[in-house]
């Protein structure tokens, strides 16, 4: 999430991964591996983050945070028993994947949707795949696949282990989240869906996710992922969010489908879901 202070043009779309194109730095396309992993209930990261409250992260036990060649870059979500959701950015070409939860290592194989372009932004949704079962006592996150569910006005929950300030992406970074208003939905159908005030999401955000209807700065309950974090535009302070409608509902379904998995939301019968929800 941001501060707002770093200066550019208003029709600029930056990447909310780790610095990309703030610093001219790395991007993610050229990572040799991504390492996932659950963060630490303390210890130091990055500053408090304007507009939004730091979380507990026992709170989110399937948000992760995760490195691309050993620099914290992103975050992603566990949303079933095999399943990981991210932002196609974080991920496009790295050779290999997995997830650490404590002592325990799940080799993940990550697709991007088909139709996700860098440059732009568009389609900015991953999904990834583990070889083995994660562990059922998390709690996974829903996924909403509704098109009713973001609407002009709609206000979101964004949550992400983001910094304060573009210009520097400070230690590992810490869970934050707060509330940003919907003020325009997508033009296309891989495009974005547009916040403006409360938060707003930076380098490190990319990938954590969008819940619906924030409440005293809170998601509803049962928590339900709507979108997922893909850009910025820090003068005027707009975050942009991929939507899970459309093309993007269809490449899930069809993902899951392809793999004979099963993702909270989506699926009545997929188990170990942070207290149930009914699509």
């Amino acid at each position: 999430m941001l501060d707002g202070s770093r200066r550019r043009p208003a029709t600029t779309l930056l990447s909310a991964a780790a610095l990309l194109l703030a610093l001219g730095g790395i991007s993610c396309g050229c990572a040799d591996e991504i390492v996932m992993k659950k963060a630490t209930p303390t210890g130091a990261g990055a500053p408090q983050v304007d507009g939004g409250t730091r979380q507990d992260v026992t709170t989110w036990p399937a948000t992760l945070k995760y490195f691309l060649s050993d620099n914290f870059a992103c975050t992603s979500t566990i949303v079933g028993s095999r399943t990981v959701i991210t932002a196609a950015h974080c991920i496009a070409g790295a050779r290999q994947a997995k997830v650490e939860l404590g002592a325990d290592t799940f080799p993940i194989d990550c697709t991007t949707h088909p139709l996700f372009v860098r440059d732009t932004l568009e389609a900015d949704v991953a999904l990834c795949y583990s070889s083995k079962d994660f562990p059922n006592n998390i709690g996974f996150e829903n996924l909403d696949l509704r098109s009713t569910r973001i609407r002009v006005d709609s206000n979101l929950f964004l949550l992400g282990y983001g910094c304060r300030n573009v210009n520097t992406l400070a230690g590992e970074g810490e869970l934050y989240g707060g509330s940003a208003k919907v003020f325009q939905l997508a033009a296309l159908p891989t495009g974005h869906a547009r916040t403006r005030g409360g938060v707003v999401i930076c380098p490190g955000d990319s990938g954590g996710s969008a819940y619906l209807l924030a409440v005293d700065d809170q998601p509803i309950n049962p928590r339900s992922i709507v979108g997922i974090n893909s850009g910025y535009i820090a003068i005027n302070r707009v975050s942009a969010i991929t939507g899970l409608t459309g093309v993007m509902a269809d490449f899930i379904r069809d993902w899951a489908d392809d793999r004979k998995t099963r993702i909270c939301g989506v699926h009545q019968d997929a188990q170990f879901c942070h207290d149930r929800f009914s699509p």
